[in-house]
């Protein structure tokens, strides 16, 4: 593959939302009802009952696991630009990990979460990593995990959208290192107002996470989490267009869709797939896409 454009992958990982395959059947939904079955690398998954609490972490064999086959396939194909489709809202730490160590650091990651995913090992009392996982990539996490990240984000690298049932080692997290954290009310009101963030820090590239349990669950259902209060899908597209002209997106993740083989045919879903494929062409050509 040209390094200078990008790969489609599918990491449908499911483990660090503990037993429930929903998110693995929504990754594998997603590629043949959206993506025609067609994807660059699809890593493999089991399905095995998951393995027990290790490092404070439950599955952690299985987690680890798949964090060094998807690292595996970063470094035959060697992306500059990826799109990943989870899985649970932890798959697509290794695919942020690859792109920071790309461009130096010059990475701004837009978390779109309603939850903080920023936990540790220690700290989390139902020991699953999905509520760790934005912590892992910021370099806090169990040591193996951490040595099979190609980097880890700097605090000023991050900014949060949408959250709204955080627990309190991640408040405490945000509020010391100064997190950007924009709330559902601030996104309603203006859209735009992260993509001005990003540009006043001098970030030129982005890394786009969507956990599809920010939007508002009676718009969107097709989540195993339905936090109250969400966004609505007009208003995360608009998030999206908005962050599109404010740099180069070179990242962007689907994360935690519970769809099934029958959940076919949703224009939102469309878009995003669209967009999410935009963001592998080269920036010259990215203004196609609209919302």
């Amino acid at each position: 593959m040209d390094s200078k454009k990008g790969m489609t992958i599918i990491i449908p990982q499911w483990q660090g939302g503990g037993q429930d395959l929903c998110t693995y059947t929504g990754a594998h939904s997603m590629l043949d009802n959206y993506l025609d079955g067609q994807a660059d690398a699809v890593i493999e998954v089991g399905t095995d009952p998951i393995s027990p609490v290790r490092e404070g972490i439950l599955g952690y064999d299985d987690i680890l696991g798949c964090m060094k086959r998807v690292n595996e396939t970063l470094r035959e194909h060697a992306p500059k630009r990826i799109f990943t489709i989870g899985g649970g809202c932890d798959a697509d730490t290794p695919c942020a990990a690859w792109l920071n160590q790309a461009y130096d650091g010059d990475l701004a990651v837009v978390y779109i979460d309603s939850h903080g995913d920023l936990n540790t090992p220690s700290s989390s009392e139902s020991h699953l990593y999905y509520g760790m996982s934005l912590r892992a990539l910021a370099g806090d996490s169990a040591p193996e995990i951490i040595e099979n990240l190609f980097s880890v984000i700097k605090p000023d690298q991050l900014f949060t959208c949408g959250g709204r049932n955080l627990d309190p080692e991640e408040i405490r997290y945000k509020e010391e290192h100064h997190v950007p954290d924009f709330t559902v009310e601030d996104l309603e009101s203006d859209p735009e107002m992260v993509a001005d963030a990003v540009w006043e820090k001098g970030f030129h590239n982005i890394y786009i996470h969507i956990d599809f349990d920010v939007l508002d669950h009676r718009e969107f259902k097709l989540t195993p989490l339905e936090e109250p209060d969400g966004m609505t899908r007009g208003t995360l597209l608009r998030l999206i267009r908005a962050l599109a002209k404010a740099g180069q997106i070179v990242g962007f993740g689907l994360l935690e869709y519970s769809g099934s083989e029958s959940d076919a045919d949703d224009p939102f879903l469309e878009k995003l797939i669209a967009f999410g494929q935009e963001c592998l062409i080269d920036d010259t050509e990215k203004t196609r896409w609209t919302d």
